[in-house]
């Protein structure tokens, strides 16, 4: 009974750690979230759907925190985290140590650095066996402090069965065995009212799960593997035996051990069950021939699914489940190719979440980052950086961030000329969080002549003083500003002037996370306002798997694409979303045209000979 409370606790823990890690790394939290995704798998105790969940979120947490560091950064990172983990676990601190090893873990498994991953797995298995050490102790202690409330309230049977559970955690733990003594002294007396120098039968006492189900005691499970335990208790050691319903003997283990005038024998067994009621007796007799016999009885009510039914009717259900998703889909690919269904994109933005793949690294990497910091998005035109910034808007607006409420706001400069500047930023955020602003009868900016910085800032200061009055957490206004290169060509006190804002005016409640081409190379001189500002990513071609994905996951169930021809595709396009969408949109409109469902190399090279190759952008 007591492995079984403490493997029922045991697997609460490792599905609160799973639930736990996932709202961590939905804040960004990414070191703590792979030390609970870490204990919970090695529990080994999850089910297999939230085993597989816990070990997909680590391989990602793990990608995350290794895409952060530099290469050159990772040696120094490493060493750094196992010191500090040390410390923590000096300190007596184990949940922060783990925490703390996990980025050894995922930066050293980056580099292949055996002695470091060593180490760590080391230093891992000594502070999670002091984790259960310290679980173990608050199990005995509940159990102590169970019994002697019991023996206090005069309920000694109860202080009997809550001591042998700490016995069970402490065999020689001497508070349990002084309840024990003094329950087994009391229910002496009680029986025979007070004459205890007369030989008692000896005492049993089952460490008991039993309920009152229709006016029996008995203890009812659905797992046919049943271990009864418990204690005997005389002034003597005693010979226990075990039978079934039916006097069949069961293999019984004991172990005695004295204290003072008494002996504690306690017992042992395991037994698999039929479904349906057992009943078990125990017969203990001393080495003065008297003899108890006390009855246990169990019911096993098997699942359903452990039934044969399952078994019988598996097959007759999954031809009918089989039959149904086939004509589901049969309908739905029809409904697709009389409406010439094409999901691809070329030229636009990406807003579809299924259309988004290679860039949940760098999404991440921002979420984490845009708490305290702003960003600079950089690299060459159609690379996907207008696309990664609606996703990280729409990422933002479903953030449930416990500290910050998100307000993000897309703004395109593209050929906003630097008189118009700061009424594009005004009447954009107006736009967006027009209803939550209470500034219904506000002019547009536009159409006031001479808007300039100062009146930014009075209209914003208003806006987040009523932001923040109908928030209960702290507003964090986020300008995902696009074509940011615009800035390049203004006045240098216009740059000053938005910098002010985000540096001194606004810096609690305000950040950025722009996107442009040459922004970095004019950013990076030391006499630009933003030198030094922005945390700076590059967007990059997408990873050959990624790359592979988009050509076939939009259209699977409708269309199939070689994957010799899938791989021409993602070689030709050298990674690029944008290109990747482009030939693949040609590619389904050329099998619509030739009614065919399956896409081959030879397609893609027709695609690839009538393609002109990257547009270029005025």
């Amino acid at each position: 009974a007591v492995e079984a409370e403490q493997a029922r606790r045991e697997a609460q823990t490792a599905e609160t750690d799973l639930a736990e890690a996932r709202s961590l790394l939905t804040r960004g939290e990414i070191e703590p979230a792979a030390s609970r995704l870490r204990s919970a798998l090695a529990s080994n105790l999850l089910s297999p759907s939230s085993k597989t969940e816990a070990q997909r979120l680590l391989d990602r947490a793990q990608a995350l925190l290794t895409t952060s560091v530099a290469a050159e950064q990772r040696s120094r990172q490493v060493a750094d985290a196992l010191a500090e983990a040390r410390r923590l676990e000096t300190a007596g601190r184990p949940a922060a140590a783990l925490e703390k090893l996990e980025v050894v873990f995922a930066l050293a498994s980056a580099d292949t650095d055996e002695p470091a991953l060593a180490d760590a797995r080391a230093l891992r298995e000594r502070l999670l066996a002091a984790r259960q050490a310290t679980e173990q102790d608050q199990l005995l202690s509940d159990a102590l402090t169970r019994a002697a409330a019991e023996l206090a309230a005069g309920r000694f049977e109860e202080a009997l069965a809550a001591a042998n559970r700490a016995l069970a955690l402490d065999r020689g733990n001497p508070r349990a065995l002084d309840v024990v003594r003094r329950a087994y002294a009391e229910i002496s007396a009680r029986v025979l009212g007070g004459a205890t120098e007369e030989n008692l039968p000896p005492a049993i006492r089952f460490a008991d799960l039993r309920e009152e189900v229709d006016g029996e005691r008995v203890e009812v499970t659905q797992d046919p593997r049943f271990r009864l335990t418990g204690v005997v208790i005389d002034a003597s050691a005693v010979t226990v035996s075990l039978a079934d319903d039916d006097g069949r003997p069961v293999a019984v283990e004991t172990s005695s051990q004295a204290l003072g005038g008494t002996v504690i024998t306690e017992f042992r067994a395991a037994r698999r069950l039929a479904p349906g009621s057992t009943v078990l007796t125990l017969a203990a007799t001393d080495t003065g021939g008297l003899t108890s016999r006390s009855e246990y009885r169990v019911r096993y009510d098997r699942p359903w699914s452990r039934s044969p039914w399952p078994a019988l009717s598996a097959a007759g259900l999954s031809a009918l489940v089989l039959g149904l998703v086939l004509v589901e889909r049969w309908r739905r690919r029809r409904n697709r190719l009389r409406r010439r269904f094409n999901p691809f994109i070329a030229g636009g933005p990406v807003f579809d979440e299924e259309l988004f793949f290679g860039r949940e690294p760098l999404v991440q990497r921002i979420l984490q980052t845009v708490h305290n910091n702003s960003l600079l998005l950089h690299g060459e035109r159609r690379i996907g950086k207008t696309s990664l910034l609606h996703q990280v808007e729409r990422r933002l607006l479903a953030l449930d961030d416990p500290e910050y409420d998100f307000l993000p706001v897309y703004i395109d400069l593209q050929g906003t000329p630097e008189a118009l500047f700061f009424a594009t930023l005004a009447d954009q955020i107006h736009e967006t969080l027009g209803p939550r602003l209470a500034d219904p009868d506000r002019t547009p900016a536009h159409d006031r002549a001479g808007y300039t910085h100062h009146d930014l800032v009075r209209e914003l200061g208003r806006w987040l003083k009523t932001l923040g009055a109908g928030s209960r957490k702290q507003v964090k206004l986020v300008l995902l500003i696009d074509e940011v290169d615009e800035l390049n060509h203004y006045d240098p006190r216009v740059n000053q002037s938005l910098r002010s804002l985000f540096m001194k005016r606004f810096a609690e409640h305000l950040a950025a996370v722009v996107a442009g081409v040459g922004i970095r190379r004019e950013w990076e001189k030391e006499g630009s306002p933003w030198y030094n500002f922005f945390e700076e990513i590059h967007v990059d071609a997408i990873p050959e798997a990624e790359a592979l994905r988009l050509v076939q996951e939009p259209i699977r169930g409708t269309f199939r694409v070689e994957p010799e021809a899938a791989r021409r595709i993602v070689e030709a396009s050298a990674g690029k979303p944008f290109l990747i969408q482009r030939r693949c949109l040609a590619l389904v409109q050329r099998l619509h045209e030739t009614r065919r469902r399956t896409a081959t190399l030879a397609d893609v090279e027709a695609v690839l000979g009538t393609d002109v190759g990257e547009v270029p952008e005025p």
